[in-house]
């Protein structure tokens, strides 16, 4: 009889211990899954390579969990625990528990736009994308400047190109992060596709497609009016027909590494294979990212007989036949920023 008194009790004891494990689960559940009460909107990055813990103290620190030991308790009863993906994430700051954990489990599908002007080295897109928050710098130009990558890309060309110029311009939706190498492919697929597409028929002079877009980098830079880019074009056509040194102000720039606004004598006697005022020819890769329009200007050209042009002061430029008119313009330039000075 004691014996089953005994057994009675120890089952009561049990069915309390199991109804009260049962019913404080469901009590922490139902405040688990409830959202932050202090939670705020905004955005939280979780960095590629986050293990399970740091995501946890991620999250209470950002104050969109209660709790990082129950966080990481529950995942692992759901068996998500290492499917949890890294990204940018946006949140409104009312997320329940399990809806945090959907975010997470779905991976981020936010989508920057970015503008990549024209007239960029490979490096300034790159820290364009950097502060985006797309990739980092380093791996962008890396993955750009593979051999591999740009051998695929132009893989109809007689030569491996250099990265330099080929990133197209354009504005991109990327997702946050991209990965480096698949930033930088859309954008030289995308200026491959704009080069074929303008570039149908043999260019003049007999330059291949990789000296078109050498060409056209030079034209971007120098001409500032859309209108002047296919007489610009004419010029330095002109003057590779005559064998005459392109004395290109913009190469010099890029062979300095910096800009300035006023080049100095000094300036163009840099030793440099871009300096096209020391040596003939083109240089050996673009200066810089060209547009659609720059490529079309190489690509047709005016027929005119100029071989000079320099600033008229205003945006444009003076275009002129022989080194006479040509000088004559410089002086009247030069003239004219002179008393433009005195009446500042």
């Amino acid at each position: 009889m004691k014996i089953l008194k005994l057994l009675i009790l120890v089952v009561f004891f049990v069915f309390l211990g199991i109804s009260g494990f049962i019913y404080g689960s469901f009590v922490w559940f139902e405040e688990m899954s409830l959202p932050v009460e202090s939670g705020n909107a905004g955005e939280l990055f979780i960095e590629p390579g986050a293990n399970t813990r740091q995501i946890a103290a991620l999250l209470k620190q950002k104050n969109k969990i209660r709790s990082v030991l129950l966080f990481r308790l529950y995942i692992r009863f759901l068996a998500v625990d290492q499917r949890l993906k890294p990204g940018h994430y946006n949140f409104t700051g009312q997320e329940t528990l399990d809806e945090v954990i959907f975010k997470l489990l779905r991976g981020s599908f936010q989508t920057v736009a970015v503008t990549i002007p024209e007239g960029l080295t490979v490096k300034k897109v790159a820290a364009i994308l950097e502060e985006a928050g797309i990739c980092d710098a380093a791996p962008f130009i890396e993955a750009a400047s593979d051999p591999g990558l740009l051998g695929r890309v132009f893989s109809d060309w007689d030569l491996i190109p250099a990265a330099e110029g080929l990133l197209f311009p354009d504005t991109y939706f990327f997702s946050r992060p991209t990965p480096a190498p698949k930033a930088a492919e859309r954008m030289l697929r995308l200026m491959k596709h704009q080069i074929d597409r303008i570039f149908t028929q043999p260019l003049p002079g007999g330059l291949t497609k990789y000296q078109g877009c050498i060409l056209a980098s030079i034209v971007e830079e120098e001409a500032a009016l859309p209108t002047e880019r296919n007489l610009i074009a004419s010029v330095f056509y002109n003057r590779l027909a005559r064998q005459m040194k392109l004395e290109s102000c913009a190469t010099v720039l890029y062979a300095l590494g910096s800009h300035k606004t006023r080049l100095l004598f000094e300036d163009l006697k840099i030793d440099s294979p871009f300096n096209t005022y020391l040596y003939p020819g083109l240089p050996p890769t673009p200066i810089a990212n060209f547009g659609t329009s720059a490529l079309q200007a190489v690509a047709t050209p005016a027929e005119t007989d100029f071989l000079f042009f320099v600033s008229d002061g205003n945006r444009g430029h003076r275009f002129s036949k022989t080194i006479n008119e040509h000088n004559r313009f410089r002086h009247q330039f030069y003239e004219k920023r002179r008393r433009d000075r005195k009446s500042q």
